[in-house]
Protein backbone atom coordinates (compact mmCIF):
# COMPACT_ATOMS: atom_id res chain seq x y z
CA UNK A 1 0.00 0.00 0.00
CA UNK A 2 1.60 3.36 -1.21
CA UNK A 3 1.95 6.45 1.06
CA UNK A 4 2.73 9.87 -0.20
CA UNK A 5 4.81 11.58 1.75
CA UNK A 6 4.03 15.38 2.53
CA UNK A 7 7.38 16.83 1.40
CA UNK A 8 8.50 18.83 -2.00
CA UNK A 9 12.38 18.60 -1.44
CA UNK A 10 13.85 15.01 -2.07
CA UNK A 11 17.68 14.06 -1.19
CA UNK A 12 19.50 11.14 -2.61
CA UNK A 13 21.87 10.39 -0.10
CA UNK A 14 24.74 8.38 0.08
CA UNK A 15 28.09 9.13 2.32
CA UNK A 16 30.09 11.95 0.27
CA UNK A 17 27.29 12.41 -2.04
CA UNK A 18 24.04 14.30 -2.15
CA UNK A 19 21.61 14.93 -4.85
CA UNK A 20 18.55 17.85 -3.84
CA UNK A 21 15.33 17.66 -6.14
CA UNK A 22 12.51 20.55 -5.43
CA UNK A 23 9.47 18.88 -6.69
CA UNK A 24 8.19 21.97 -7.10
CA UNK A 25 10.37 23.45 -9.30
CA UNK A 26 11.86 20.54 -10.98
CA UNK A 27 15.49 21.46 -10.16
CA UNK A 28 18.36 19.21 -8.94
CA UNK A 29 21.34 20.07 -7.15
CA UNK A 30 24.45 17.77 -5.97
CA UNK A 31 27.05 18.33 -3.76
CA UNK A 32 28.90 15.88 -1.18
CA UNK A 33 26.97 17.19 1.81
CA UNK A 34 23.56 18.04 2.77
CA UNK A 35 24.97 21.48 4.30
CA UNK A 36 26.77 22.21 0.98
CA UNK A 37 23.57 22.32 -0.74
CA UNK A 38 23.05 25.96 0.11
CA UNK A 39 19.80 27.95 -1.47
CA UNK A 40 18.37 24.38 -2.74
CA UNK A 41 16.96 24.27 0.78
CA UNK A 42 15.79 27.41 1.54
CA UNK A 43 12.09 27.52 2.43
CA UNK A 44 12.27 23.73 3.44
CA UNK A 45 11.82 21.96 6.72
CA UNK A 46 10.52 18.88 6.24
CA UNK A 47 12.40 16.78 3.45
CA UNK A 48 12.21 12.91 2.78
CA UNK A 49 15.47 10.75 2.42
CA UNK A 50 15.96 8.37 -0.53
CA UNK A 51 19.24 6.32 0.22
CA UNK A 52 21.88 5.78 -2.69
CA UNK A 53 21.72 2.17 -4.20
CA UNK A 54 25.60 1.99 -3.04
CA UNK A 55 24.64 2.15 0.34
CA UNK A 56 22.51 -0.21 0.78
CA UNK A 57 21.61 -3.45 1.31
CA UNK A 58 18.61 -5.33 -0.33
CA UNK A 59 17.37 -8.78 -0.01
CA UNK A 60 14.06 -10.55 -0.85
CA UNK A 61 12.44 -13.66 1.27
CA UNK A 62 9.39 -15.66 2.09
CA UNK A 63 8.18 -15.05 5.45
CA UNK A 64 4.93 -16.30 7.04
CA UNK A 65 2.20 -13.53 7.95
CA UNK A 66 2.80 -11.97 11.32
CA UNK A 67 2.70 -8.64 13.36
CA UNK A 68 4.81 -6.21 12.26
CA UNK A 69 6.58 -5.88 15.67
CA UNK A 70 7.25 -10.11 15.55
CA UNK A 71 8.69 -9.98 11.85
CA UNK A 72 10.91 -7.16 13.25
CA UNK A 73 12.20 -9.51 15.98
CA UNK A 74 12.48 -12.34 13.90
CA UNK A 75 14.34 -10.57 11.11
CA UNK A 76 17.10 -9.15 13.40
CA UNK A 77 17.88 -12.61 14.40
CA UNK A 78 18.26 -13.50 11.47
CA UNK A 79 20.19 -10.24 10.32
CA UNK A 80 23.51 -11.73 9.82
CA UNK A 81 22.48 -14.53 7.84
CA UNK A 82 21.00 -12.25 5.43
CA UNK A 83 23.97 -9.53 4.59
CA UNK A 84 27.65 -9.57 4.70
CA UNK A 85 27.91 -7.22 8.15
CA UNK A 86 27.01 -8.28 11.67
CA UNK A 87 23.06 -6.83 13.01
CA UNK A 88 24.98 -4.82 15.72
CA UNK A 89 26.15 -2.69 12.58
CA UNK A 90 23.06 -2.96 10.87
CA UNK A 91 19.63 -0.42 10.48
CA UNK A 92 16.49 -2.36 8.92
CA UNK A 93 13.07 -1.86 7.53
CA UNK A 94 10.95 -4.37 5.62
CA UNK A 95 8.07 -4.64 3.18
CA UNK A 96 5.85 -7.70 3.73
CA UNK A 97 3.58 -8.05 0.78
CA UNK A 98 0.73 -10.22 -0.36
CA UNK A 99 2.81 -12.66 -2.50
CA UNK A 100 2.63 -16.03 -1.63
CA UNK A 101 5.89 -17.72 -1.21
CA UNK A 102 6.30 -21.71 -0.55
CA UNK A 103 7.63 -20.10 2.80
CA UNK A 104 4.90 -17.79 3.35
CA UNK A 105 4.30 -14.13 1.89
CA UNK A 106 7.14 -12.26 -0.50
CA UNK A 107 9.40 -9.55 1.96
CA UNK A 108 11.40 -7.01 0.80
CA UNK A 109 14.04 -6.30 3.69
CA UNK A 110 16.75 -3.56 3.03
CA UNK A 111 19.30 -2.46 5.45
CA UNK A 112 22.08 0.15 5.47
CA UNK A 113 24.84 0.48 7.55
CA UNK A 114 23.79 2.26 11.40
CA UNK A 115 27.36 4.37 11.18
CA UNK A 116 25.97 5.68 7.42
CA UNK A 117 21.84 6.72 9.48
CA UNK A 118 23.89 8.58 12.49
CA UNK A 119 26.13 10.38 9.75
CA UNK A 120 22.90 11.53 7.32
CA UNK A 121 21.42 12.45 10.84
CA UNK A 122 23.96 14.84 12.10
CA UNK A 123 23.58 16.26 8.32
CA UNK A 124 20.09 16.55 8.35
CA UNK A 125 20.47 18.40 12.15
CA UNK A 126 22.78 20.92 11.00
CA UNK A 127 21.26 21.87 7.93
CA UNK A 128 18.10 22.53 10.05
CA UNK A 129 15.99 19.58 8.25
CA UNK A 130 13.84 17.00 9.43
CA UNK A 131 13.45 13.45 7.63
CA UNK A 132 9.74 12.44 7.50
CA UNK A 133 10.94 9.12 5.85
CA UNK A 134 14.55 7.49 4.90
CA UNK A 135 14.14 4.92 2.34
CA UNK A 136 15.95 3.55 -0.24
CA UNK A 137 15.71 5.56 -3.35
CA UNK A 138 15.21 2.62 -5.35
CA UNK A 139 11.94 1.88 -4.37
CA UNK A 140 10.62 4.77 -6.84
CA UNK A 141 12.05 2.75 -9.74
CA UNK A 142 8.76 0.40 -9.36
CA UNK A 143 6.29 3.18 -8.82
CA UNK A 144 8.09 4.32 -12.50
CA UNK A 145 7.54 1.05 -13.92
CA UNK A 146 3.45 0.87 -12.67
CA UNK A 147 2.70 4.37 -14.18
CA UNK A 148 4.52 3.24 -17.46
CA UNK A 149 1.87 -0.09 -17.04
CA UNK A 150 5.31 -2.46 -16.31
CA UNK A 151 4.50 -4.74 -13.36
CA UNK A 152 7.76 -6.43 -14.64
CA UNK A 153 10.29 -4.38 -15.78
CA UNK A 154 14.40 -3.07 -15.75
CA UNK A 155 13.93 0.38 -14.72
CA UNK A 156 17.52 2.04 -15.96
CA UNK A 157 18.44 5.02 -15.49
CA UNK A 158 21.69 7.88 -15.56
CA UNK A 159 22.15 9.66 -12.23
CA UNK A 160 24.15 11.22 -9.97
CA UNK A 161 25.83 7.72 -9.39
CA UNK A 162 26.22 6.31 -12.35
CA UNK A 163 23.94 3.75 -14.38
CA UNK A 164 21.32 2.53 -12.38
CA UNK A 165 19.78 -0.73 -12.78
CA UNK A 166 16.66 -1.80 -10.74
CA UNK A 167 14.57 -5.56 -11.51
CA UNK A 168 11.22 -4.75 -10.91
CA UNK A 169 8.26 -8.15 -11.13
CA UNK A 170 4.89 -8.40 -9.73
CA UNK A 171 4.87 -4.65 -9.49
CA UNK A 172 7.83 -5.12 -6.65
CA UNK A 173 11.60 -4.23 -6.42
CA UNK A 174 13.04 -7.42 -6.03
CA UNK A 175 17.34 -6.58 -7.47
CA UNK A 176 19.41 -3.16 -7.58
CA UNK A 177 22.65 -2.70 -8.95
CA UNK A 178 24.61 0.41 -9.98
CA UNK A 179 27.39 1.11 -12.28
CA UNK A 180 29.45 3.78 -12.83
CA UNK A 181 28.37 3.55 -16.85
CA UNK A 182 29.48 1.69 -19.80
CA UNK A 183 26.99 0.26 -22.19
CA UNK A 184 23.39 -0.25 -21.32
CA UNK A 185 22.35 -3.16 -23.05
CA UNK A 186 25.76 -5.35 -21.64
CA UNK A 187 25.22 -3.87 -18.14
CA UNK A 188 21.02 -4.88 -18.74
CA UNK A 189 22.06 -8.03 -19.42
CA UNK A 190 24.66 -8.77 -16.33
CA UNK A 191 21.82 -7.31 -14.17
CA UNK A 192 19.02 -9.16 -15.24
CA UNK A 193 21.54 -12.16 -14.85
CA UNK A 194 22.62 -11.51 -11.55
CA UNK A 195 18.63 -11.20 -10.59
CA UNK A 196 17.95 -14.61 -11.81
CA UNK A 197 15.62 -13.54 -14.73
CA UNK A 198 15.59 -15.23 -18.11
CA UNK A 199 14.19 -11.65 -19.51
CA UNK A 200 12.35 -8.24 -18.90
CA UNK A 201 11.02 -5.26 -20.39
CA UNK A 202 14.00 -1.77 -20.26
CA UNK A 203 12.04 1.21 -18.89
CA UNK A 204 14.40 3.84 -19.03
CA UNK A 205 13.97 7.05 -17.09
CA UNK A 206 16.06 10.37 -18.22
CA UNK A 207 17.60 12.20 -15.57
CA UNK A 208 16.73 15.44 -17.17
CA UNK A 209 12.94 14.47 -16.35
CA UNK A 210 13.49 14.51 -12.49
CA UNK A 211 10.20 14.42 -11.53
CA UNK A 212 9.25 11.28 -13.26
CA UNK A 213 13.11 9.44 -11.89
CA UNK A 214 13.00 7.01 -9.08
CA UNK A 215 13.92 10.22 -6.59
CA UNK A 216 11.04 12.19 -7.79
CA UNK A 217 8.57 9.48 -7.51
CA UNK A 218 10.06 8.12 -3.93
CA UNK A 219 7.49 9.72 -2.14
CA UNK A 220 4.45 7.34 -3.90
CA UNK A 221 6.66 4.22 -2.86
CA UNK A 222 5.18 2.17 -0.08
CA UNK A 223 6.18 3.59 3.66
CA UNK A 224 9.70 2.17 5.08
CA UNK A 225 11.50 4.30 7.10
CA UNK A 226 15.10 3.29 8.62
CA UNK A 227 15.52 4.31 12.22
CA UNK A 228 18.51 2.82 14.43
CA UNK A 229 17.64 -0.61 17.41
CA UNK A 230 17.82 1.94 20.12
CA UNK A 231 15.21 3.99 18.33
CA UNK A 232 12.64 0.84 17.78
CA UNK A 233 13.51 -0.13 21.47
CA UNK A 234 12.66 3.35 22.76
CA UNK A 235 9.48 3.68 20.22
CA UNK A 236 7.91 0.48 22.16
CA UNK A 237 8.98 1.08 25.26
CA UNK A 238 6.70 4.16 24.95
CA UNK A 239 3.74 2.25 23.55
CA UNK A 240 3.72 -0.46 26.20
CA UNK A 241 3.71 2.30 28.67
CA UNK A 242 0.84 4.43 27.26
CA UNK A 243 -1.18 1.04 27.62
CA UNK A 244 -0.44 0.55 30.93
CA UNK A 245 -0.86 4.29 32.05
CA UNK A 246 -4.51 3.90 29.95
CA UNK A 247 -4.95 0.35 31.93
CA UNK A 248 -4.09 2.09 35.36
CA UNK A 249 -6.18 5.10 34.88
CA UNK A 250 -9.17 2.64 33.60
CA UNK A 251 -8.69 0.93 37.27
CA UNK A 252 -8.45 3.98 38.76
CA UNK A 253 -11.53 5.31 37.94
CA UNK A 254 -13.51 1.84 38.78
CA UNK A 255 -12.14 2.38 42.25
CA UNK A 256 -13.32 5.76 42.11
CA UNK A 257 -16.26 5.10 40.87
CA UNK A 258 -16.54 2.26 43.65
CA UNK A 259 -15.95 4.46 46.74
CA UNK A 260 -18.25 7.74 45.52
CA UNK A 261 -21.27 4.98 45.32
CA UNK A 262 -20.17 3.67 48.73
CA UNK A 263 -20.62 7.09 49.90
CA UNK A 264 -24.30 7.51 48.38
CA UNK A 265 -24.88 4.52 49.83
CA UNK A 266 -24.14 5.25 53.89
CA UNK A 267 -26.35 8.86 52.47
CA UNK A 268 -28.89 6.92 51.78
CA UNK A 269 -29.20 4.44 54.32
CA UNK A 270 -29.24 7.31 56.82
CA UNK A 271 -32.03 8.74 54.58
CA UNK A 272 -33.95 5.80 54.52
CA UNK A 273 -34.26 5.56 58.55
CA UNK A 274 -36.03 8.94 58.33
CA UNK A 275 -38.22 8.88 55.16
CA UNK A 276 -41.04 6.56 54.30
CA UNK A 277 -41.20 4.07 50.97
CA UNK A 278 -40.92 6.64 48.60
CA UNK A 279 -37.27 6.47 49.79
CA UNK A 280 -36.75 2.63 50.55
CA UNK A 281 -37.74 2.80 46.26
CA UNK A 282 -35.21 5.26 45.59
CA UNK A 283 -32.85 3.55 47.55
CA UNK A 284 -33.40 -0.10 45.92
CA UNK A 285 -32.87 2.02 42.61
CA UNK A 286 -29.08 3.06 43.93
CA UNK A 287 -28.15 0.02 44.95
CA UNK A 288 -29.04 -1.35 41.41
CA UNK A 289 -27.22 1.27 40.09
CA UNK A 290 -23.78 0.59 42.29
CA UNK A 291 -24.66 -3.01 41.67
CA UNK A 292 -23.80 -2.17 37.91
CA UNK A 293 -20.98 0.44 38.01
CA UNK A 294 -19.24 -2.41 40.66
CA UNK A 295 -19.36 -5.03 37.77
CA UNK A 296 -17.87 -1.89 35.25
CA UNK A 297 -14.92 -1.82 37.23
CA UNK A 298 -14.64 -5.27 37.65
CA UNK A 299 -14.26 -5.49 34.02
CA UNK A 300 -11.92 -2.68 33.66
CA UNK A 301 -9.69 -4.70 36.54
CA UNK A 302 -10.14 -8.05 34.13
CA UNK A 303 -9.31 -6.19 31.18
CA UNK A 304 -6.24 -4.68 33.03
CA UNK A 305 -5.10 -8.02 34.27
CA UNK A 306 -5.92 -8.93 30.54
CA UNK A 307 -3.27 -6.46 28.93
CA UNK A 308 -0.49 -7.28 32.11
CA UNK A 309 -0.53 -10.83 30.68
CA UNK A 310 -0.73 -9.95 26.79
CA UNK A 311 2.15 -7.20 26.95
CA UNK A 312 4.82 -9.24 29.51
CA UNK A 313 4.52 -12.41 28.14
CA UNK A 314 6.64 -15.09 29.96
CA UNK A 315 8.93 -15.95 27.08
CA UNK A 316 8.66 -13.10 23.58
CA UNK A 317 9.34 -14.56 20.51
CA UNK A 318 12.26 -12.17 20.74
CA UNK A 319 13.28 -14.70 23.59
CA UNK A 320 12.78 -17.77 21.82
CA UNK A 321 14.24 -16.77 18.65
CA UNK A 322 17.75 -16.15 20.26
CA UNK A 323 17.86 -19.17 22.64
CA UNK A 324 17.26 -21.03 19.42
CA UNK A 325 19.82 -19.66 17.50
CA UNK A 326 22.66 -19.64 20.36
CA UNK A 327 21.95 -23.09 20.59
CA UNK A 328 22.84 -24.02 16.92
CA UNK A 329 25.96 -26.17 16.48
CA UNK A 330 28.13 -25.17 13.89
CA UNK A 331 27.10 -26.66 10.28
CA UNK A 332 23.26 -26.48 11.43
CA UNK A 333 21.13 -23.82 9.55
CA UNK A 334 17.56 -22.73 10.36
CA UNK A 335 15.03 -22.63 7.34
CA UNK A 336 12.06 -22.17 9.41
CA UNK A 337 10.98 -20.94 12.96
CA UNK A 338 7.37 -21.06 13.97
CA UNK A 339 6.22 -20.24 17.44
CA UNK A 340 2.11 -19.69 17.75
CA UNK A 341 0.75 -19.21 21.40
CA UNK A 342 -0.65 -22.36 23.17
CA UNK A 343 1.37 -24.57 20.23
CA UNK A 344 4.76 -26.21 20.49
CA UNK A 345 7.82 -24.65 18.39
CA UNK A 346 8.24 -25.84 15.74
CA UNK A 347 11.95 -25.88 14.11
CA UNK A 348 13.20 -26.66 10.41
CA UNK A 349 16.46 -26.38 9.17
CA UNK A 350 19.91 -28.24 7.34
CA UNK A 351 22.58 -30.03 8.80
CA UNK A 352 26.05 -31.48 7.10
CA UNK A 353 25.87 -34.51 9.27
CA UNK A 354 23.01 -36.23 11.48
CA UNK A 355 25.32 -35.60 15.07
CA UNK A 356 24.79 -31.88 14.37
CA UNK A 357 20.88 -32.59 14.61
CA UNK A 358 21.40 -34.55 17.67
CA UNK A 359 23.45 -31.91 19.24
CA UNK A 360 20.85 -29.23 18.79
CA UNK A 361 18.47 -31.90 20.07
CA UNK A 362 20.88 -31.78 23.30
CA UNK A 363 21.49 -28.45 23.22
CA UNK A 364 17.53 -27.76 23.22
CA UNK A 365 16.31 -30.30 26.21
CA UNK A 366 19.40 -28.55 28.57
CA UNK A 367 18.02 -25.28 28.21
CA UNK A 368 15.27 -24.07 31.27
CA UNK A 369 13.22 -22.33 28.37
CA UNK A 370 12.32 -25.44 26.36
CA UNK A 371 10.58 -28.72 27.82
CA UNK A 372 9.92 -32.20 25.58
CA UNK A 373 12.25 -31.52 22.86
CA UNK A 374 11.60 -34.31 20.55
CA UNK A 375 13.22 -35.00 17.09
CA UNK A 376 10.03 -34.85 13.92
CA UNK A 377 11.49 -36.02 11.39
CA UNK A 378 15.28 -36.46 9.89
CA UNK A 379 15.61 -37.20 6.06
CA UNK A 380 19.03 -37.15 3.90
CA UNK A 381 19.34 -35.34 0.71
CA UNK A 382 21.44 -33.86 -1.12
CA UNK A 383 22.47 -30.33 -2.38
CA UNK A 384 24.40 -30.57 -5.82
CA UNK A 385 26.72 -33.40 -4.56
CA UNK A 386 26.68 -32.63 -1.10
CA UNK A 387 24.90 -34.93 1.45
CA UNK A 388 22.47 -32.90 3.91
CA UNK A 389 20.34 -33.87 6.33
CA UNK A 390 16.93 -32.22 6.33
CA UNK A 391 14.99 -32.40 9.72
CA UNK A 392 12.00 -31.00 11.68
CA UNK A 393 11.81 -30.30 15.46
CA UNK A 394 9.36 -29.44 17.99
CA UNK A 395 9.97 -28.17 21.60
CA UNK A 396 7.24 -27.06 23.91
CA UNK A 397 7.75 -23.10 24.95
CA UNK A 398 8.07 -22.98 29.29
CA UNK A 399 5.15 -20.38 30.15
CA UNK A 400 4.16 -20.11 26.40
CA UNK A 401 0.01 -20.04 27.97
CA UNK A 402 -2.29 -21.63 25.91
CA UNK A 403 -4.79 -19.51 24.14
CA UNK A 404 -8.15 -18.50 26.45
CA UNK A 405 -11.34 -20.29 26.11
CA UNK A 406 -14.60 -18.87 25.01
CA UNK A 407 -17.42 -18.85 27.70
CA UNK A 408 -19.58 -21.56 28.44
CA UNK A 409 -22.72 -21.29 26.85
CA UNK A 410 -21.45 -18.76 24.11
CA UNK A 411 -19.63 -19.20 20.93
CA UNK A 412 -16.83 -17.20 20.09
CA UNK A 413 -17.49 -14.55 17.47
CA UNK A 414 -14.78 -13.92 14.91
CA UNK A 415 -14.12 -10.50 14.49
CA UNK A 416 -14.32 -8.88 10.37
CA UNK A 417 -10.94 -8.62 8.92
CA UNK A 418 -9.47 -11.37 11.45
CA UNK A 419 -6.37 -12.53 9.66
CA UNK A 420 -4.99 -15.35 11.93
CA UNK A 421 -1.45 -13.76 12.41
CA UNK A 422 0.75 -15.40 14.81
CA UNK A 423 1.41 -14.52 18.34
Amino acid sequence: MSKTIDATLHLEWSPGHVRALDRASGKTTSAQAIGELGPALSGHKNVLVGIGRSSIFLKTLGLPRASPDDLRNLLGVRLGQLFPLPASELSFDFLQTDAPTPDGFLTVVAAMRSKDLLQLRAELAQAGLKATSIRPVALGAAVAARDAGLPDALVVESAGEGLTLDVVQGGVLRFSRTTPGGDIVAEAQRTIAAAGVDRLPTLETQARDASRSSLGRLGESPAFHFALSDDRAKEQKDKLAGRTRLAGLMLLSGILLATLIGVDRADDDAAVTRANGKWARELTQLRSTRDFETGKAQAATAQNDTLSRAFQPAQPLSDIASAVSDALPQNVWLTGLNVERGKPVQLRGTATRAEDVAKLVDALSGNSRFRDVRLVFANSGKIKETTVVQFNLAATAVGNLPLPEPPKGKKAKAKPGASGAKK
